[in-house]
Parts: structure tokens; C-alpha cells; sequence
């Protein structure tokens, strides 16, 4: 049987309701409450400039590191938004039914359709190299900073011998062109020809919902069964670290102190690129509800988003 909990993450997961519980040694602190029916999938930084997108239809942004949000005017959003980028002034969202959205400066445009199928994760690179994946191995590229896109063809045998074409769950696009992708059967890709080949540099059992890899190369892939795998060479070779959790493990992320917080469904874990293993957290509600979009805050915090359309801001040693 295929494992695809996060095709249905957004059914799934706004149903989950919050509790408070201890906070694990780590501040919580709600810095944005949406409704009981909106929930975050995706947060993306600039600076101090963000954004968060998520359901139902929701895009909003902050201007002052995450402190205040409101929604971004003129944004036509039509479709549940699944993924985000951010970077030089130009925002890239995602989402079901094909949704691609891009904003330059302050202008949103509803891009023409290159597939229907679902999109759960986009990325760009400064030189204006982006990509998009999503369903059933669909993998978009751009040239042009996501202006417009053209389908990749890619075939999957090398990743399971079922047939299928797996989800795709996360991307990263590096400075230099590297393009890492991550989904079903544990499977991570890498292309550095703007996606004529791949070579598949990982495979496994456990979907992957999230992968980052830094500028330094310093990188972390998670997923199901509290998979947590990381990579110190661009995504060239994986490692699994330990989590002691059977948690489905939604997004991470790390900041540029090297502390590595990592969101999921009724669980969260947090550790260190020196760290052996992660350790299970129960912040605030996170023993109870779920949370995924993910970016970090200061050299050794993050903000993050899930149930109820909230943003969180987390900090280690906090009460």
C-alpha cells in the first residue's frame, strides 16, 4: 500500500484540535491566531519579510520578522495554497489544482496552468532557477524566476518496483543549480542539469514530507515514522539520526546557529547538527495538535504554523 498521508494534509490535519501542555523547555509564544477551520502548511522568509499560506485559500505576510501579519491584497486564490518561496522580492506559491501564484514587488499574478495535479513544495534560486513538485512525480521547472514552467519528465522504477510514480513532497534548488527533490518510498533525487537527469541518491520505506539544504550544504530531510535523515554535502549522501518517535514528521527547519526544530503531527523534536539523536518536545500543543510550515527566527529560534492558523514563535530555553 502507498503511503500518501500528506496528499490528504489538509483534510487530516485542520480536524486535530489544540490543548495546551507543558513547554518542554522551549517559549511558546502565539504571535498570530487564525479560526478553529485554518491551518498553515507553509511559511517562507526574506529577511524580515514572510509569508504563510495555507486553508482555507489563505496567503498572508509580515514585514517585521513575524511580530504583526495581515492578508496579502490582490492575491486570487482559488485553490487551497500547499507551498512557498520567497526571495528577492519574489514570492512563488502552490497549491491543489495546479496552483501556481507569483508575486513581484507587491503585484500578484494567477499563472496559466502547466499541470492539475496537486502541488505540495516549490523553491528558487537567486540566479531565477525554480522548481515545483508535487503528485504523482510531477516535477515543474523555471527559468525565468517562475514567470513560466515546463513539465519534467522522469521515470520512476528506480524508486519502487510497484510502477508507481510516487509524491513528491519537497524541493531544494541550491546557488550553484543543484536540484534535490524528496517524497514517497524515502526516495531523494538530485539533478545538477536543471532536471535532463537525476540520480537517485537515497531510497527507503517512510514518505519524506520536508527537505532543506542550506547554503553551506548542511542539510535535513523528514517524514514518516519519525524519519530524520541529514546531509552535510548538498544532498549528495543522507545519514538517518535517531528520533526515538514514531511520529509523522511534517517540516524542519534550521537556523544559522545550527539548532534543527522539527514539526509534525502531534509531535515535534528538536536537536543540533552535533547532535547524535533528537529529543521529542511538547511545547505549548504540540502533544495535541500538529503543526508543519516551519522557517527559523534569530540565529536560535523559529516561527512556525499548523492548527488553527496559527504562528508560533519558538525559542530554546524558554518557559
Amino acid at each position: 500500500m502507498r503511503n500518501s498521508i500528506r496528499a490528504a494534509v489538509a483534510a487530516l490535519l485542520i480536524g486535530l484540535a489544540p490543548a495546551a501542555h507543558a513547554a518542554g523547555g522551549v517559549g511558546f509564544d502565539v504571535v498570530h491566531q487564525g479560526t478553529l477551520h485554518e491551518g498553515l502548511f507553509c511559511m517562507a522568509a526574506d529577511g524580515n519579510k514572510l509569508l504563510a499560506v495555507g486553508a482555507p485559500n489563505l496567503i498572508f505576510s509580515s514585514g517585521d520578522g513575524g511580530v504583526t501579519w495581515a492578508a496579502e491584497a490582490g492575491a486570487v486564490v482559488d485553490a487551497v495554497p500547499l507551498g512557498c518561496i520567497l526571495k528577492n522580492n519574489i514570492a512563488l506559491v502552490v497549491g491543489q489544482r495546479g496552483l501556481m501564484l507569483r508575486r513581484a514587488g507587491t503585484t500578484w499574478t494567477r499563472l496559466p496552468s502547466v499541470t492539475d495535479a496537486r502541488l505540495f513544495a516549490v523553491d528558487v534560486n537567486a540566479a531565477g532557477l525554480a522548481v515545483a513538485v508535487g503528485a504523482f512525480g510531477t516535477i515543474l521547472v523555471s527559468s525565468d524566476a517562475g514567470q513560466t514552467w515546463a513539465p519534467i519528465e522522469y521515470d520512476w522504477s528506480s524508486t519502487n518496483t510497484e510502477g508507481f510514480q510516487p509524491h513528491v513532497y519537497g524541493v531544494s534548488v541550491a546557488a550553484d543549480g543543484a536540484i534535490t527533490i524528496a517524497g514517497e518510498f524515502e526516495a531523494i533525487l538530485r539533478s545538477t542539469d536543471r532536471g535532463k537527469s537525476w540520480t537517485l541518491v537515497h531510497t527507503g520505506k517512510a514518505s519524506l514530507f520536508d527537505i532543506q539544504i542550506d547554503g553551506n550544504g548542511i542539510g535535513y530531510a523528514v517524514g514518516q515514522d519519525g524519519r530524520v535523515l541529514r546531509s552535510t554535502d548538498g544532498g549528495l549522501t543522507w545519514a538517518i539520526v535517531p528520533s526515538g518517535s514514531k511520529a509523522n514528521y511534517m517540516g524542519v527547519g534550521r537556523t544559522a546557529g545550527g539548532q534543527v526544530l522539527i514539526t509534525g503531527v502531534r509531535s515535534m523534536a528538536i536537536g543540533s547538527d552535533s547532535a547524535a539523536s533528537f529529543t521529542t518536545i511538547t511545547p505549548g500543543d504540540a502533544a495535541t495538535g500538529w503543526y508543519q510550515a516551519i522557517v527559523a527566527a534569530g540565529p536560535n529560534g523559529w516561527l512556525i504554523g499548523g492548527n488553527s492558523g496559527r504562528v508560533v514563535k519558538l525559542v530554546p530555553g524558554g518557559n
